[in-house]
């Protein structure tokens, strides 16, 4: 009887900590902040002669797109909407990069309410060797407090969803508040 008990009773937690965990997923309540996704960049020293700019322009964006997918499904973080910045965005992109852009990433999150920004750039130095970065910023003060960057084998999309798969588990499991 005991061990019913037991039973029942590590259930019922089990049942309740996955309501829990449910309701923060769909609330991006587990740190209670606003995260907004800039566009990541590419950074290509290669030298390779086949132009590969569409295609890489479309994997900066799929991962872009799947890591706050990822973090929104965890309720990691509530991801800003960068609907109302996009034009400012689009200006900003037209003339520099957001990594040099001098705090111009800070200034777009404010207007969206968020409380972090994420940048990342993508280094390819050959087909076979690439790296990528990801930043997260603190709005409220502009400062970096969150940098993971690591190594990938393959241009291609196979080698890309594994890089933003990576991240988005990384920043999941311990993630800035």
């Amino acid at each position: 009887m005991t061990l019913d008990r037991r039973r029942l009773l590590a259930a019922a937690l089990l049942l309740a900590c996955g309501q829990r965990a449910a309701m923060a997923a769909e609330t991006g309540a587990r740190t209670g902040k606003r995260l907004l996704l800039l566009d990541f960049e590419i950074i290509d020293t290669s030298g390779e002669p086949v132009d590969q700019r569409a295609d890489h322009a479309r994997r900066l964006l799929d991962a872009r797109n799947a890591i706050a997918a990822g973090l929104a499904a965890r309720g990691t973080y509530e991801i800003a909407e960068r609907a109302p910045i996009q034009a400012e965005i689009d200006e900003i992109l037209r003339k520099t990069y957001f990594r040099t852009c001098n705090g111009c990433e800070i200034a777009l999150a404010r207007k969206v309410g968020a409380d972090l920004v994420m940048t990342g750039v993508v280094n390819k130095v050959s087909t076979l060797i690439l790296s990528m970065g990801v930043s997260i910023a603190r709005v409220s003060s502009g400062e970096l407090v969150y940098h993971q960057g690591f190594d990938f084998r393959g241009d291609n999309d196979a080698s890309w969803a594994r890089a933003t798969k990576f991240f988005t588990e990384r920043i999941a499991r311990d993630p800035v508040n």
